[in-house]
């Protein structure tokens, strides 16, 4: 069995309103017991329109699975910011929140957001294919 894998809002989203290849790549994680969300899933959920009328279903979902937020991924997320923004690539803070807890957990994201995040050097890129 390979290893665990963060999953990015994207995919939490299409899972939770059972829609496309989102939703059964995060059934397949679910199920081999591999699937990771971030302090930031949890946060942008929250936000979300619909976080109370499904608010039972995403907790269980994130209850035990949270990677979280701690002050390593907080400067790691600084660094990959600050050189974005040198380059002129941005890809907005949450973003790069989610970036620094990867890269701090040394985990792969799955998202569908593939152009957007291979600009941060260092994080891995889980492959949908391949899970």
């Amino acid at each position: 069995m390979a290893g665990l894998v963060v999953v990015d809002t994207d995919l939490i989203i299409d899972f939770l309103r059972g829609r496309g290849d989102g939703a059964r790549l995060v059934r397949t994680l679910i199920i081999e017991g591999r699937l990771r969300t971030s302090a930031v899933t949890a946060f942008e959920l929250r936000v979300g329109a619909d976080f109370l009328a499904r608010r039972d279903d995403i907790m269980r979902l994130l209850r035990t699975r949270t990677v979280p937020l701690d002050l390593a991924a907080a400067l790691r997320a600084g660094e990959v910011a600050a050189a974005l923004q040198s380059s002129g690539q941005t890809i907005g803070l949450a973003d790069c929140l989610q970036a620094g807890i990867c890269i701090r957990h040394d985990l792969p994201l799955a998202t569908r957001n593939r152009k957007h995040f291979s600009r941060v050097v260092d994080l891995r890129l889980a492959d949908p294919d391949a899970i």
